[in-house]
């Protein structure tokens, strides 16, 4: 029997070679990206056979040594696809075998002369990334049956879990004739029941009125004339439901009636003029404060003691935005932008400098608010305040590469 096994492990040594054409066609060591259908193909080998996935890993785990910062990246891309859809035994193989994972979390070297340290940053944390889906217990999946904690007996080999508290007892199976018994019985019962005429129902149902009712203006406001006077307001009666009148009962009967009050109401309309109802206004419309907004803003721009913010003042102006408008303190800010000059200026540019830390907004929502006055700054005599708006548009321009990157990785 071990001699068996030991030949078809030789033989799924030796028949893995014909597959590493495909392994390596997705570890190339190039910036192409990954075809969709190769992570489907390679996790399907390691669902193949045991042997196949054992060689799967010593493959990956070997390649995974290259210095080359896109096969390692491409490599841990494809060891979390076979851990999320491959073979389970994968994952237990990786565990012994992540010290080549763990020092990707470290990986570095000389700055990339096109894009910079943004290669070396996407490696680690995409080997961050591996290793909590790798060390997460929670999900993953039962391969084997829970065995079962019962004693002696028919009923208990059926049981998959102790019986208590939070636990209900199975149901067990009914016999066929305590089933033709039950049925018989209920279909006797039914028959026994008074139904209810069918006749009856559809007459009670016609003369019902039914839950409909027409609507009514509740949101009136009464005009005014030029003194100031204001005229009473029309009162809408209820309408209520007539049988056997034409319109199914619910025609308007005031319709009439409400003619002449259009006319009048028309007619103190004129007269008023341009003179209109503040107070209907203020009702009809939504008034937006912005004070609380504005105050936050203009007591964190404006000058001090110190021509900077300090790492106090600029915390608590960030947990202060959150518990404001948010869109409305960007839009303020890039006002400031445009309008202030000196301390006032610069301070504004760390209040931007340091949103781009949080993730209150995002790169787009910045680059949009503020990207013009930053470019006017930047462009301006040599100063503190375009320096640091060149600053920012720096660390703007990485932010969006390194987006591009993940987003297409």
């Amino acid at each position: 029997m071990t001699d068996n096994k030991a030949v078809n492990a030789v033989f799924e040594k030796v028949s893995f070679v014909s597959k590493i054409s495909t392994v390596l066609k997705a570890t190339s060591d190039d910036d192409s990206t990954v075809p969709g259908h190769l992570y489907t193909e390679i996790s399907n080998i390691t669902l193949e056979s045991d042997g196949y996935c054992d060689s799967m890993l010593e493959y990956l785990v070997d390649r995974l040594k290259k210095q080359s910062c896109h096969v390692k990246l491409k490599v841990m891309k494809l060891m979390k696809h076979i851990l999320l859809h491959g073979n389970p035994q994968f994952r237990l193989g990786l565990l012994k075998c992540s010290q080549g994972i763990t020092e990707a979390k470290k990986y570095n070297g000389p700055p990339d002369p096109l894009h910079g340290n943004i290669p070396y940053l996407a490696v680690r944390k995409t080997a961050k990334k591996l290793l909590e889906i790798l060390f997460d217990t929670e999900s993953l999946p039962s391969s084997r049956a829970p065995i079962a904690s019962a004693g002696y007996g028919p009923q208990t080999a059926q049981k998959s879990k102790m019986e208590g508290f939070g636990n209900t007892v199975s149901p067990q199976k009914v016999g066929i004739g305590k089933s033709l018994l039950q049925n018989i019985s209920d279909f006797a019962q039914q028959l026994t029941e008074d139904t209810q005429n069918p006749q009856t129902a559809v007459l009670s149902a016609l003369e019902a009125p039914g839950s409909y009712k027409p609507p009514v203006d509740l949101t009136y406001c009464p005009p005014t004339d030029s003194t100031g006077e204001v005229h009473p307001a029309i009162t809408r009666k209820e309408v209520v439901h007539i049988p056997g009148k034409a319109g199914g009962g619910w025609d308007d009967d005031e319709d009439d009636d409400n003619d002449d009050n259009v006319d009048d109401s028309t007619s103190s309309g004129k007269h008023s003029g341009s003179n209109v109802d503040v107070r209907c206004r203020s009702e009809s419309g939504t008034y937006e404060d912005w004070s609380t907004e504005e105050n936050l803003v203009k007591s964190t721009v404006a000058i001090g003691n110190r021509p900077l913010l300090t790492n106090a003042q600029i915390s608590e102006f960030i947990k202060s935005c959150q518990m404001c408008n948010c869109d409305k303190v960007l839009e303020l800010l890039s006002q400031s932008l445009h309008s202030a000059e000196g301390d006032t200026l610069m301070r504004s540019l760390l209040l931007v400098e340091n949103f781009l830390r949080t993730d209150i907004y995002g790169i787009e929502q910045i680059s949009e608010a503020c990207g013009k006055a930053l470019l006017k700054i930047s462009e301006g005599k040599k100063s503190p305040e375009t320096s640091k708006a060149k600053k920012i548009l720096r660390i703007l321009e990485k932010l969006r590469s390194m987006t591009q990157i993940e987003s297409s990785s």
